[in-house]
């Protein structure tokens, strides 16, 4: 039986640093098409993301949503719940550089989740 899925169609991942520990240091790229988005998920280390084109958010569960563009560096924090992905009105690209631990996947956003981190948003020097 294949893996359940952890991101809406067009999403890609591209390994461009695997791990050489189990908890060693990890960085993969991301291709957002506009809309598309992870589903919600949580860390057990830390992990950055570093926006490297188009717009997208960081949306943790309870709290605005953070803005990623262009050259932003966000914190995303360990063991909350959140999913992240490109804006409506374009795709979106950024790097996940991420310090040990695992990913545990919590289900699909929903279209009023991801319509509603439209209409918050946090601001990006405040981090999460």
């Amino acid at each position: 039986m294949p893996d359940p899925p952890t991101v809406t169609p067009g999403v890609t991942r591209t390994p461009l640093l695997t791990a050489a520990a189990p908890d060693g240091l990890r960085v993969d790229r991301f291709a957002y098409p506009p809309g598309g988005h992870t589903h919600w998920h949580a860390h057990s280390g830390e992990q950055v993301l570093y926006g490297e084109d188009g717009r997208g958010w960081l949306a943790v569960a309870g709290r605005p949503r953070v803005p990623i563009a262009p050259g932003d560096v966000v914190a995303v924090p360990v063991g909350l719940r959140h999913w992240h992905g490109a804006t409506p009105e374009g795709p979106w690209g950024h790097l996940a550089v991420t310090a040990g631990g695992g990913t545990t996947w919590l289900g699909e956003v929903s279209p009023e989740e991801y319509e509603q981190a439209e209409h918050e948003q946090a601001d990006p020097e405040e981090g999460t």
